[in-house]
């Protein structure tokens, strides 16, 4: 399975620990094709390409994944770009959301009932019934 992840880059980098924990799990069940989103340097590392490249490949990362799984705590224009592009493009999606930090998340992804969203208080809630969670997905 190719698993795509999205998570806030320039919109906050708070959970970027969150990032790591989650893509080391993701990794249990699949390729995941965006890595650098837990990459501590993907700011400098984005700063060597154009953003038309940077587009290009996301892109055709979410067209490979067969999933999308996304953290939704910190609010990213990017991050709802790509839920909405892979909600068009008939993608599975899991969006994952810290109810700590977060406690309601945007109208536009609780209405879509495609999208599976499931709230946490401690991600380890999550990693522990990931699993499951794909698994419920598919």
């Amino acid at each position: 399975m190719k698993i795509y992840f999205s998570g806030s880059i320039y919109g906050g980098r708070q959970k970027l620990e969150t990032y790591k924990k989650l893509i080391n799990e993701l990794k249990k069940y699949g390729e995941v094709l965006n890595e650098e989103v837990a990459d501590d340097n993907v700011l400098i590392d984005e700063e060597k390409q154009s953003d038309y490249d940077i587009f290009e490949n996301l892109e055709q990362e979410i067209n490979k994944a067969d999933l999308i799984f996304a953290e939704f705590t910190i609010p990213s224009l990017g991050v709802g770009y790509e839920i909405g592009y892979a909600d068009k493009s008939n993608k599975k999606i899991i969006g994952i959301y810290d109810e700590t930090i977060t406690p309601k998340i945007s109208t536009m992804l609780r209405g879509n009932k495609r999208l599976k969203i499931i709230p946490y208080t401690y991600i380890n809630e999550i990693i522990s019934n990931l699993g499951r969670i794909i698994k419920e997905e598919n």
